[in-house]
C-alpha cells in the first residue's frame, strides 16, 4: 500500500469529508474515494461512515485504529527523510516537542533560543498540550520529545532522561494584603479563606496536599497556563499557586514567596518513547539540553 494513501486517509479525517480533502490534496474526488475503498478492501473492514443528514464522515472503530497507526507510519517516514537531510546537509530538519502549557515560555527562553541560534536550519513544531495529549502525540510519533510537569500516562512506555524538582510558589501583587509581610515562613494554613488561582498542571497535586493536611482552600479559578493564572493575581483578585523556575520573576509589582512544605514540588521531566530511534536533530538538541539543564 502506497504511504500516500495513508496520508490521504488522514487528510480525509482531518478535513471531515472527502470533497474538502480532495480540494486540499488537489486530487480528483473519485480517485480519493477509490483509495478509501482500496483501504477498506485491504483491511476487510469499514473505515469511514457518513453521518446521517450530513456529508461529513466519522471514523469507525477500525478506522480509528488505522488513523492513529497511519499518523505514526507517516511520522516515521518524515523522520527518515529529515534524518537523511540532516546527514547530507548538516544539522537541519524539524524538532517536534510536546510541552505542558505553563512551561513553554521559559523553555524557549532558556533552551530553544540558544539552540536555534546555533542551528539556523532547524524548524520547530511546539505543541502546548495537557498530559493526555502529550502521551498520545509521543506514542503516535507526532513529537519526539515530551516536557511535562506531571507524569505521562502509560509511563512504562517512556524513558525519562531528565527529572528535576520545581517548587510551587505563591505569587501575588505587592499591594495585596492577604499575606502577612512580616511572616518569614508561610504554611498552608495561611492560605485558607484567600481566593486562590491555580494552574491546571499543579492543581491536582496542590488540592491533594490540602486534603491530606485537612486544609480547605477557597478556589477562585483553575487556568490552563501559569501566566493566565498569574494574570488574576496581578489584578489583585487572588493569589496564584504556580511552579516557579530557577530565577524566574514576573515584574516589579509581583511578589513570589514559598510555603514551608516539602510536598510543594512538581517533578519536571523530559521524556522520549522507549526503544524508538530519534532524529539527528532531536539527538543534538538533547545533547545541548543536557549540557545546560
Amino acid at each position: 500500500m502506497d504511504i500516500e494513501h495513508y496520508r490521504n486517509f488522514i487528510a480525509i479525517v482531518d478535513c471531515g469529508n472527502i470533497s474538502a480533502a480532495a480540494k486540499e490534496l488537489h486530487i480528483a474526488q473519485p480517485a480519493l474515494t477509490a483509495q478509501v475503498k482500496a483501504l477498506q478492501k485491504k483491511f476487510n473492514a469499514e473505515l469511514l461512515r457518513v453521518r446521517r443528514g450530513a456529508r461529513s464522515v466519522e471514523l469507525t472503530d477500525a478506522g480509528a485504529i488505522l488513523y492513529n497507526k497511519a499518523r505514526f507510519l507517516c511520522a516515521i517516514e518524515d523522520s527518515v527523510k529529515s534524518e537523511i537531510v540532516s546527514v547530507v546537509s548538516g544539522i537541519s530538519g524539524k524538532l517536534s516537542i510536546s510541552l505542558s502549557p505553563s512551561m513553554s515560555i521559559m523553555f524557549i527562553k532558556n533552551f530553544l533560543s540558544g539552540f536555534a541560534r546555533q542551528n539556523p536550519g532547524v524548524e520547530y513544531d511546539l505543541y502546548e498540550v495537557g498530559i493526555q495529549e502529550q502521551t498520545q502525540q509521543l506514542l503516535s510519533g507526532v513529537t519526539e520529545i515530551g516536557i511535562a510537569n506531571a507524569q505521562l500516562l502509560q509511563s512504562s512506555r517512556f524513558e525519562t532522561l531528565v527529572n528535576r524538582r520545581e517548587q510551587l510558589g505563591i505569587v501575588y501583587h505587592k499591594d495585596t494584603r492577604w499575606i502577612p509581610e512580616d511572616k518569614v515562613y508561610l504554611d498552608l494554613k495561611d492560605l485558607e479563606d484567600i481566593p486562590l488561582c491555580l494552574s491546571r498542571g499543579c492543581s491536582e497535586q496542590f488540592l491533594g496536599i490540602c486534603s491530606d493536611s485537612k486544609i480547605f482552600p477557597r478556589i477562585l479559578c483553575i487556568n490552563s497556563t501559569k501566566y493566565s493564572t498569574i494574570a488574576w493575581a496581578s489584578e489583585r483578585l487572588g493569589i496564584a499557586i504556580v511552579p516557579i523556575g530557577p530565577g524566574e520573576t514576573f515584574g516589579e509589582d509581583i511578589v513570589v514567596r514559598f510555603v514551608h512544605d516539602d510536598r510543594m514540588y512538581l517533578n519536571k521531566t523530559l521524556s522520549i518513547v522507549k526503544d524508538r530511534p530519534l532524529s539527528a536533530v532531536a539527538r543534538n538538541f538533547l545533547k545541548y539540553y543536557s549540557e545546560r539543564a
